[in-house]
């Protein structure tokens, strides 16, 4: 809030006292006035102000002189003093010339001010050399330093100034000082003061009296004066070439001549002139020596002893390269096109040691004016590049990017395009992103249009610096595609190449879906018959999938990328280290997608053993259990239930006939009832379950089992326990596939198949014939108990049929 309330207050005194410099003065409706900046005139009389004109916005300064400064003058003083300063202006408004101040606005006065509007200006040549009179703030002036190449050149262009009053205006200014001198905003030292100035006159002709011996405010010093005006009263050209004399001196040495003022003291200053006429000044070695011999001549008694400005324009001093250079320049513009180009040509080998001040203020303006000249626009763009590239990123804006955003919109010559190419590293540094997009990415997209191998070649080594600047949807919808067109389109191996390395570059400025979508799967569309194309394409696969960020994934690299790299590996024309580069790749592929999906398929199957480990054992116990269940239910229709096993130890095991055994035992001793133990029915290693296929082996097995029976008959007997009745198995009417057993030798046959049985009348199905019913039981026998109750013969004649 404190900082808010001490700009506030700035302000508010800025404006107060603007108000009371500028009461009333016509001047302020037509111009806004801002900060005092400097002071000029004799005596410093001026205030010099920034200001802008209302109505075009036209940057302006405005010369204020205030009338307050004359109150300790008499009315009659006061009023010369006015006329002074009025002549002054009037005879400045009527002068045109680029060595004088140009005047935008009249003369207007009020009651309190007199003012003037001009060109820009930075101050007078007086505040840049140190003299700070009548200036509020001088932290503008702290800024500007003057270079050598400054001094000289405006030393150069204040002899051409004078010169032109003299043959041209017939003017003799005789007031020529650090004062009147004007330094505008392109650093143009310019002529100012014109209040004491005369029309030239034969030499010898009085003048009348001069000024000097009334000491009035703004009236000029003894110390600029001329001698022969203040001893004789005679004024030449001579008289100006006194003056510019001295202010050499004071320009290189910082400091005045010593000399009496004459007002006072006229005996002192003749003599003062006279030795420095004689001796030179005290300070002569601070100037150059080059313009020292010129300058002790300058300050001679002798008028005739002086040397004409002409002279002094072609003194060794003046004849620098780039003096002559920028004079030439300033001439340069109605010249043929074969002039200015040779011109040209040469300030490309110089510009680079001109100050950066005068590059920007003095030879940029003068070499924009060529743009209207489309044959002298690649002569004159190099130069341009060569002061954007000192330039400030502000500078950039505010002096150079309106003049070069139309030429970039140019389509011949086609040499713009290539010097804007050749320099675009430039134009990056110092344009900001938003220029960037609005003027550098439209002259990339045409270059890509081009024709032209070598302007399509630049812009693609280019592109990557340019992205850094541009947002991820303006190089996915309109640099990659361009990219990609020129890629196909082109027959140029190089430019394919250089397409190839460019998307590969993008890699990470773009995002990981929009490298594999637009780029990686645009490979395998791409020509690559040539070995510099093929190790291009590898290059933007091996940085896609290296790049932190991107990568590629598996189902890409199985799908497109490796059947598009595989081909290549017999390509002709490849070197070893080549296929061996394309083998390294594949395999570095491989090793990926081995290595993902291993890892995705062994988690699978860890996660689905364990989930089952536990559900695999429930199920096979109910499926154990179901087996049990659906046997019992089998069996109990055979009435098994009662405890009566009808087929006694034909269908057990021994240890299931054991069990049987101990069960009988139980009943014997009237233990309580005891419940049949089912088991699942197994194939026996003991017993040969096999269906004899002949009347032998019907018999051998027959033996067998009358044999096995007996030995169980007889240990019934002596526990007394009944004699079962023996079953035999029988053929199923239709071989089925379900009902098939292993042998020991691995080979399939037929097995015995217990079904439940599917009449209620008839409840011992096709084992009928086999097994006695319940009536045939109660029958008397002739047999005896301990036979069988079939015979030998009837089974086998049976078995026969």
């Amino acid at each position: 809030m404190d900082a808010i309330n001490k700009i506030y207050s700035s302000v508010s005194q800025t404006v107060s006292t603007l108000s009371a410099v500028f009461l009333g003065n016509p001047l302020t409706k037509d111009y806004d006035i801002a900060e005092h900046i400097g002071s000029a005139g004799t005596e410093l009389v001026w205030k010099i102000y920034t200001g802008c004109k209302r109505t075009t916005k036209e940057v302006a300064s405005i010369f204020v002189f205030d009338k307050k400064q004359l109150e300790l003058f008499t009315k009659d003083e006061r009023e010369e003093i006015c006329e002074n300063i009025r002549r002054g202006v009037v005879q400045l408004t009527k002068i045109r010339h680029p060595q004088v101040l140009t005047v935008q606005h009249a003369m207007e006065e009020s009651r309190d001010t007199i003012a003037f509007a001009t060109e820009p200006v930075v101050a007078s040549l007086a505040n840049l050399l140190g003299n700070t009179t009548n200036i509020s703030n001088t932290g503008l002036l702290a800024e500007y330093k003057l270079s050598e190449f400054d001094t000289k050149f405006g030393i150069f262009e204040l002899i051409k100034g004078i010169r032109f009053l003299h043959d041209e205006v017939q003017l003799v200014h005789r007031h020529i000082c650090t004062e009147n001198i004007i330094v505008n905003k392109q650093g143009i030292w310019k002529l100012f003061g014109f209040g004491f100035c005369w029309s030239k006159r034969a030499p010898g002709t009085p003048v009348g009296n001069h000024p000097f011996k009334s000491r009035l405010l703004g009236n000029p010093g003894s110390k600029w004066t001329a001698p022969e005006l203040i001893l004789e009263n005679s004024c030449n050209d001579s008289t100006d070439i006194y003056s510019l004399g001295i202010l050499i001196y004071t320009i290189y040495t910082r400091e005045n001549i010593p000399s009496p003022d004459a007002s006072s003291d006229l005996y002192g200053y003749k003599q003062s002139v006279t030795k420095l006429s004689n001796q030179g000044p005290p300070k002569l070695t601070a100037i150059p020596e080059s313009l020292r011999s010129e300058v002790k001549k300058m300050l001679s008694v002798n008028p005739q002893a002086r040397p004409t400005l002409q002279s002094l324009i072609q003194i060794s001093y003046f004849c620098d390269q780039y003096v002559q250079c920028l004079d030439s320049l300033e001439t340069l513009f109605p010249k043929d096109n074969l002039e200015k180009s040779e011109f040209y040509k040469r300030l490309a080998t110089i510009i680079g040691d001109i100050p950066h001040r005068v590059r920007l203020y003095r030879i940029l303006p003068l070499l924009v004016k060529e743009f209207v000249n489309c044959s002298m626009i690649p002569f004159v763009l190099t130069n341009i590049l060569t002061i954007t590239a000192s330039c400030t990123r502000a500078e950039y804006m505010q002096h150079i990017s309106s003049h070069l955003r139309p030429v970039m919109l140019l389509d011949e010559p086609v040499q713009i395009m290539l010097i804007f190419f050749q320099n675009l590293d430039v134009l990056l540094k110092v344009c900001p992103s938003e220029e960037i997009r609005a003027s550098v990415l439209p002259l990339v997209y045409k270059a890509l249009e081009s024709k032209s191998q070598q302007i399509q070649e630049l812009c693609l080594s280019i592109i990557p610096s340019v992205v850094v600047h541009l947002d991820k949807s303006t190089i996915k919808g309109g640099l990659v595609p361009r990219i990609k067109t020129l890629c196909s389109g082109t027959n140029l191996v190089s430019v394919r190449v250089k397409c190839l390395l460019c998307l590969g570059q993008l890699a990470p400025k773009i995002d990981k879906w929009v490298m594999i979508d637009d780029i990686v799967s645009y490979l395998p569309t791409v020509n690559c018959r040539e070995p510099a194309v093929i190790m291009a394409i590898v290059g933007v696969y091996k940085i896609s999938f290296n790049t932190d960020g991107l990568g590629i994934p598996k189902d890409v690299l199985a799908c497109k990328v490796l059947p598009h790299l595989f081909p290549m590996t017999i390509v002709n024309g490849l070197t070893l280290q080549q296929f061996n580069a394309i083998i390294a790749l594949i395999k570095e592929f491989t090793r990926k997608i081995e290595e993902e999906q291993g890892d995705k398929l062994g988690s699978k199957a860890g996660s689905i053993s364990s989930s089952t480990s536990s559900s695999s054992l429930q199920e096979k116990q109910q499926s154990t259990a179901q087996q049990q269940s659906e046997l019992q239910q089998s069996f109990g229709s055979l009435s098994f239930g009662s405890g009566n096993d009808l087929y006694g130890d034909f269908m057990q095991s021994p240890s299931t006939m054991s069990t049987n055994k101990a069960a009988q035992q139980q009943r014997k001793t009237g233990s309580g009832p005891m419940k049949l133990q089912l088991k699942p029915l197994q194939p026996q290693a003991d017993w040969n379950w096999n269906i004899p296929s002949t009347a032998k082996e019907n018999s051998n097995n027959f033996n067998l089992i009358t044999q096995q029976q007996q030995q169980n008959s007889t240990s019934m007997v002596q526990n007394n326990v009944p004699p079962p009745a023996i079953a035999m198995p029988m053929m199923p009417a239709a071989p089925m596939a379900s009902n098939m057993w292993m042998n020991n030798n691995g080979s399939t046959t037929k097995r015995l198949e217990l079904t439940s049985p599917t009449n209620n009348s008839n409840p011992y199905g096709q084992l009928q014939p086999l097994i006695p019913t319940p009536s045939q039981t109660g029958k008397a026998s002739a047999k005896s108990a301990t036979s069988p109750m079939l015979s030998k013969e009837d089974i086998m004649e049976f078995l026969q049929k």
